[in-house]
């Protein structure tokens, strides 16, 4: 009876908060280049013929960008072993053009359906897949219901609840106790995320410690060096050192590029939204800066001494990392949160963090119990980043440690693989 009143409440009002949100949603979309890509599936509309669709595989759900990454990291590993198709759903222009982009073989980019009665299971009756899996904590009343009915194991991978997230979710449990209920199994980052999870109502009996996908670098290949980009970071460096902002949020484009400046080296910009570039341009300006976005085209044949450049494009911050001297993780100095910095261990480049890593709280302790990682405050930015390029066997132990670090999580793709497989 609870979780009959829940669907038809649910069912009551995510039609008005859809009506609310789509124009938006689709303003968005159109600015990143998703109308023509079949973003129609989203509403059940689609242009394949339904006996030229793949069946009978794999539907694996993921949402942002770094999901999208995390789905086709756990895809390559699935495929050394399995040959079925697989379907991978996303929810964002940004992340259909990834995996586009990616063009793994067997594997069936889509937009996935709105959570609206329905449309769900239009596109499992479609797709008829043996099992679904969701990258992190992407879970829908509606299409978990349908997998219910149809009795298609549902897992949920990479699975991680920060202490935050989980203060929110403990104050409607029993809702999130009726929804994680649907679930099969749970693999969850570490044993803290494990806990979280019971304590928001997941029943501890399907929850799994895989450990983190997306931390799981060790035995990745190395990602080649993009010459192109190579060449821009040559011709604005000069002498100096290249200091990375990543992912960062409003305001801390000028916060830390002036820092970079104070520190004697040159910024490199990658705003965690794009589509802010007017508002980055404008602070950078305002900020002393003459800003030169990778949109723009080719650099200018005079390069002012106060240029700082703008990646200001998605999906292309690993390539940038890879370049960099040091890197500066966005949303921890004027936001809430942080951003994941394992991108830049991997490449064994030092992190600078500001003092709220809050999303990445377990893997932050980790690295400062290793001595792998920086934080300061915006006030001391610039004389940590100094310190950091100056001191280079200082900054070598610094990423060892880090690196070593992340051995915990090694492994962390084949046990997901594993786990999957018990259901499969």
């Amino acid at each position: 009876m609870k979780r009959i009143l829940f669907l038809l409440l649910y069912n009551l009002f995510i039609p008005i908060f859809l009506i609310i949100s789509i124009p938006g949603y689709l303003i968005k979309m159109k600015r990143r280049g998703g109308f023509g890509t079949g973003l129609s599936e989203r509403f059940g509309i689609y242009r394949r013929r339904r006996d030229k669709e793949p069946t009978g595989g794999l539907y694996v759900h993921a949402v942002s960008v770094g999901e999208v990454f995390i789905a086709l990291k756990f895809i390559r590993e699935w495929s050394k072993t399995h040959s079925e198709p697989i379907v991978l759903a996303t929810s964002t222009a940004t992340g259909h053009q990834i995996i586009r982009d990616a063009a793994l073989p067997n594997v069936r980019p889509l937009y996935s359906p709105l959570d609206l009665p329905g449309l769900p299971g239009r596109c499992l009756k479609r797709f008829k897949p043996r099992a679904v899996v969701l990258i992190e904590a992407e879970l829908w009343p509606n299409f978990a219901e349908v997998c219910h009915r149809r009795r298609i194991p549902m897992l949920m991978l990479n699975a991680r609840l920060s202490p935050r997230s989980e203060r929110r979710y403990r104050k409607i449990r029993g809702v999130t106790a009726l929804l994680f209920s649907r679930l099969n199994d749970l693999g969850a980052q570490n044993d803290n995320d494990r806990n979280r999870f019971a304590g928001i109502g997941v029943n501890p009996d399907i929850v799994t410690v895989t450990g983190s996908i997306k931390f799981d670098v060790l035995g990745d290949t190395p990602q080649g060096e993009r010459a192109d980009f190579r060449t821009i970071l040559d011709r604005l460096r000069g002498h100096r050192p290249v200091v990375l902002a990543a992912s960062t949020h409003s305001g801390e484009e000028a916060l830390i590029a002036t820092a970079i400046r104070t520190a004697g080296a040159c910024p490199l910009i990658v705003p965690r939204h794009a589509e802010r570039r007017a508002t980055v341009v404008a602070d950078l300006q305002a900020a002393g800066f003459t800003p030169i976005l990778r949109t723009g085209g080719d650099l200018p044949e005079e390069l002012p001494d106060n240029a700082c450049y703008v990646a200001d494009t998605t999906g292309e911050l690993r390539d940038w990392t890879n370049l960099a001297d040091a890197v500066i993780i966005g949303k921890s100095f004027l936001a809430k949160g942080g951003q994941n910095p394992v991108e830049a261990i991997a490449a064994r480049i030092p992190v600078i963090t500001g003092p709220d890593m809050s999303n990445f709280e377990d893997l932050v302790k980790l690295l400062e119990q290793a001595g792998g990682i920086r934080r300061c405050t915006a006030d001391t930015l610039a004389e940590t980043v100094k310190s950091v390029l100056a001191d280079t066997a200082a900054t070598h132990r610094q990423t060892d440690a880090a690196y070593a670090a992340l051995h915990v999580h090694s492994g962390a793709t084949r046990r997901s693989v594993e786990l999957v497989e018990t259901r499969y």
